[in-house]
């Protein structure tokens, strides 16, 4: 039983500077030293830049606490707590341009010409909390908390959101009638409610219209005022972003713990998601940052552990697994879908309400058309003619075909995020040796590759670097290939299709890793124990992923808006493969 008070405080001052130099570009052209007969150096081949960057955080903290035990079978726990963050960044640069007039000096009072900016920006986030969690002979479980968190980031009318939840827990296995019941070991059930909010916008300053420098022409003549004007429309109701999750599960134990694991199951809704919604661009902007829309995930977990041998032997394997399904709920007022832009085509990603986050939407390729095919006027993308790519044609009224493939014969065709992910891993010891093994891997999802349509668009000739399933192309009507890669060579264009649709199902190897523990062979004195060991990361694993080197990879933004993101494939850098040898020792 007793009662305490902590408080907490943190001031973190960071003050960086650094100076560099890059390459000085004219017109695309790098420019080079310049030299007189004498060899002297005239013009210097770089700028210099010097930045400063500056952070500040204050961070402080409350908390009273107060925990007793009454009659030896209630235990209760209240706490009572305040925070107060404080964040500020403030960023120099001053640069030289044109280079230096000195090939030995080469501070800024030496450059040609002197370039210069400055920024700050700050966020308060203030927090007030509270718990209380109460347990009657550890067999019945109650824990339930309310915080209230305001941010400087949003509207000065929706600053302050509350964030509830609570939780209940039943072990089950105290129960007198389950005491007769040697195979269970362990078994709890249990069922949590919680809501959360975020206030990550990307800026400090987002509800507010910041102002940027804009330029004026005055009637006919060329002459140009500059001035400010705002950067974005301004949103003073702009408010936390929130979820609320429903999780019911259960913990357990078999045959003297020989099994154990877990199991949940969750339901999880995003609502006031802090979206761009298209505006009108007579309003002069084209998007506007508000809280619409929403998002539903519901998904599994599973983690399963067996001690398969025990004794001097021992062998251990652990797995798990889960699997989570998306999808829009709803988007702005009045909107089913949103087309996200690509930097390399026509739109190729969709939200759509109903369907998974940035669904991947393109025309769908259902063969190779045939002699017969265009005999019968079969609906064709351009000039297309025998041995070229057959699409589905579904851009009529109802349904019904037009005759015509264009970019309205786009349709959902599968979605980036995997439905299942899973891992297995393996250990074993036996007399100062041990062995693990991880396997992971992932399925049920799907890459729109740009790295695949670069090596297999359409129309490339026989002269390129291609996959080797090429072998294996439509070259006549008697030697139709395996009707997935048509002719060489193809000119009717192209459009985004399934050709470059991959599956990114993957299996790995993932960690190996081979140790013996020295301790036996040393005597112990100043070192008191010593592992050697040899680990393989990443040597073994196969994948369905023809259009590039790795699933993973999302090294490009397909959108070029960084107002809907897309991550995507063009060229991402193989898995690497690791081999470390390592000794520990403990003293």
């Amino acid at each position: 039983k007793g009662l305490s008070f902590r408080t907490s405080l943190n001031l973190d001052n960071t003050d960086n500077s650094s100076r560099s130099y890059v390459p000085y570009t004219v017109s695309g052209t790098l420019q080079t030293r310049t030299f007189d007969p004498a060899g002297k150096a005239l013009t210097a081949n770089t700028s210099g830049t010097f930045n400063t960057y500056k952070r500040q955080t204050f961070v402080n903290e409350n908390t009273l606490n107060y925990n007793t035990i009454i009659n030896k079978v209630h235990n209760l726990s209240i706490l009572l707590g305040q925070s107060y963050n404080y964040d500020r960044t403030d960023n120099s640069s001053m640069s030289s341009s044109g280079g230096y007039t000195s090939s030995v000096i080469q501070t800024l009072n030496a450059a040609s010409a002197v370039t210069g900016s400055s920024s700050s920006t700050q966020n308060i986030l203030l927090s007030y909390f509270s718990r209380v969690q109460y347990s009657f002979s550890d067999k019945y479980l109650l824990s339930a908390s309310l915080r209230e968190d305001g941010s400087s980031r949003f509207g000065k009318d929706a600053q302050y959101g509350w964030f509830p939840s609570a939780s209940l827990g039943w072990s089950v296995v105290k129960e007198n009638f389950m005491k007769n019941i040697h195979a269970v070991s362990d078994l709890k059930l249990r069922a949590s409610f919680g809501a959360n909010g975020t206030n990550n916008l990307g800026s400090d300053y987002a509800p507010i219209p910041t102002l940027v420098s804009s330029g004026y022409v005055f009637g006919s003549t060329q002459a140009v005022a500059i001035g400010q004007s705002p950067s974005k429309i301004a949103n003073p109701d702009l408010q936390w972003e929130r979820s609320v999750t429903y999780d019911v599960g259960m913990d357990f134990g078999f045959l003297q713990n020989r099994i154990t694991g877990s199991f949940d199951y969750y339901n999880k809704l995003n609502t006031k998601l802090l979206l761009n919604v298209q505006v009108p661009e007579v309003t002069g902007f084209s998007t506007y940052l508000s809280n619409t829309g929403s998002v539903r995930n519901i998904g599994e977990e599973l983690e399963l552990t067996t001690h398969n041998l025990v004794g001097k032997f021992q062998w251990n394997t652990t797995i798990t697994i889960s699997h989570n399904t998306n999808k829009v709920v709803a988007l702005g007022p009045g909107q089913t879908q949103i087309l996200i832009p690509s930097s390399f085509d026509i739109s190729n990603f969709i939200l759509k309400v109903g369907q998974p986050v940035n669904s991947i939407f393109v025309v769908k390729q259902i063969g190779i058309l045939s002699a017969a095919d265009i005999a019968n006027k079969a609906p064709v993308f351009g000039s297309e003619t025998e041995g070229d790519p057959k699409y589905q044609d579904i851009s009529g009224p109802k349904g019904v075909p037009d005759g015509v493939i264009d970019a309205n014969d786009r349709q959902i065709v599968g979605h980036p995020n995997p439905d299942y992910t899973w891992g297995i891993t393996n250990t074993f010891n036996y007399k100062g040796f041990d062995l693990s093994v991880l396997i992971q891997g992932q399925n049920g999802g799907s890459i729109y590759s740009l790295l695949g349509r670069a090596l297999t668009r359409t129309g490339q000739g026989f002269t390129d670097n291609a996959p080797s399933f090429y072998l294996d192309r439509w070259e006549s009507a008697t030697q139709p290939g395996a009707g997935r890669v048509s002719k060489v060579y193809s000119t009717f264009g192209r459009i985004v299709n399934t050709d470059w649709l991959y599956s990114s199902n993957y299996m790995r190897v993932r960690n190996i890793t081979l140790g013996y523990n020295l301790s036996n062979l040393i005597k112990k004195g100043i070192i008191q124990g010593a592992r050697i060991y040899v680990t393989a990361e990443n040597f073994f694993g196969h994948d369905k992923y023809y259009g590039g080197a790795n699933p993973d990879a999302t090294n490009t933004d397909l959108s070029g808006n960084a107002n809907y993101l897309a991550p995507g494939d063009y060229g991402g850098l193989p898995l690497a493969k690791s081999l470390i040898l390592g000794l520990n020792i403990t003293f």
